[in-house]
């Protein structure tokens, strides 16, 4: 049974966690952790200027240890900000957008969340979890009959 063509509004993850853009490495990753989430919206005077992922900042960390001096102590800290490691541009979609190109727009260039702009403010997140777990439950509801929570 074909699953009926959602809007990104009637997946999406309202009101994500965000960060400034002079943000620590060190404070995305702790605030990643703490709100168990991949990536954050990069937010700069109240408006989108980039997403860093958790891939980001391994690519950052790596980046980092490669240029040190190879006698150099190895600490923890980093002094990168967010806006060093980020990803800007942001490909992003609207809370009308149809979930199916919101997918094709994933898929074609490999990323796993896109933010949700309505009026270029942030509304929303949509993430590859949040469309596998659409799947899951328009699953469980076929095979039951029954909506499932």
């Amino acid at each position: 049974m074909p699953l009926k063509p959602y809007l990104v509004a009637e997946v999406m993850t309202p009101n994500p966690v965000i960060i400034g853009s002079e943000a620590l490495l060190a404070e995305a990753e702790r605030l990643m952790e703490e709100c168990n989430v991949r990536r954050l919206p990069v937010m700069e005077d109240g408006r989108l200027v980039g997403i860093i992922s958790k891939g980001d900042l391994r690519e950052a960390r790596m980046a980092e240890l490669a240029a040190r001096h190879p006698y150099e102590p190895v600490t923890e800290e980093s002094w990168l900000t967010v806006a060093e490691a980020m990803t800007s541009p942001v490909i992003t979609v609207t809370p009308q957008t149809p979930l199916a190109k919101a997918a094709q727009l994933m898929l074609t260039h490999k990323i796993d969340g896109l933010p949700v702009l309505e009026a270029d403010q942030l509304v929303g997140i949509l993430t590859d979890t949040d469309i596998i777990r659409l799947l899951v439950r328009e699953t469980r509801e076929n095979e039951n009959g029954n909506p499932v929570c």
